[in-house]
């Protein structure tokens, strides 16, 4: 890997970093430990389990763009650049999770639901019936909520990846006038991206979130979730 030149290294400027600080408030969530099995036994715990698949996610996506952005400043460049190399590749590894979970959670809601809905209608005091069907409503609506955001997320992803791995290769090459002009704009359409990713995730975990209280029964009119 050839140095990074401290002195030749694009600055993300006045609107980089605000850029930065809305991404790293988007991230409050603490860093979750990656692996979270055993799977949980109820559907609860289930969607609680993809909620924090979900802020790891989000965290990985803050680390990389933090790590970039600390090139720059760092006392020794080339090590902080190859902190982000390591980091961004966390991060790919963690974009290819989030998209195989979206995959699935569209492929298996349809019939999830199709089911649940037979359920509901078979159910023969009107009362507990009307309560039943309330309660499809929500969560349909909260599951084709998640369906879309993941898919606005991996959208994206896509672009976000292609420009971060865009930059290190313009970092490992030759420091032209026409390199650091790339980095720079690539600098900042990674940023906006990176917003956009966030957003979407957020916005899915909100969901998970309200899911996950129906199926507890927290929330009035819908009965607690059987194992």
């Amino acid at each position: 890997m050839k140095a990074v030149n401290i002195l030749e290294m694009p600055r993300f400027g006045v609107g980089g970093a605000v850029v930065i600080s809305v991404v790293a408030a988007f991230s409050l969530i603490p860093a979750l430990a990656a692996d979270l099995s055993p799977k949980p036994a109820t559907p609860a715990g289930r969607l609680e389990s993809a909620r924090a698949e979900i802020a790891l996610t989000r965290s990985n996506i803050v680390e990389t763009i933090q790590q970039l952005d600390q090139v720059r400043q760092a006392a020794d460049p080339q090590a902080q650049f190859r902190q982000f190399v390591e980091q961004l590749a966390k991060m790919k590894a963690r974009a290819k999770l989030t998209q195989e979970r979206a995959q699935l959670m569209k492929s298996k809601g349809e019939a999830y639901f199709a089911d649940w809905e037979a359920q509901a209608a078979a159910i023969s005091d009107p009362e507990a019936r009307r309560q039943a069907e309330g309660a499809h409503a929500k969560r349909k609506i909260a599951y084709d909520t998640i369906v879309e955001q993941m898919h606005l997320a991996r959208t994206n992803f896509t672009p976000l990846l292609a420009e971060l791995e865009q930059i290190k290769t313009l970092f490992e090459g030759e420091h032209s006038k026409e390199n650091i002009a790339a980095a720079k704009d690539l600098f900042m359409r990674a940023n906006w991206h990176c917003v956009d990713v966030q957003r979407a995730l957020m916005a899915t975990e909100r969901e998970l979130n309200s899911l996950a209280a129906g199926f507890s029964g927290k929330e009035q009119g819908i009965p607690p979730e059987k194992k």
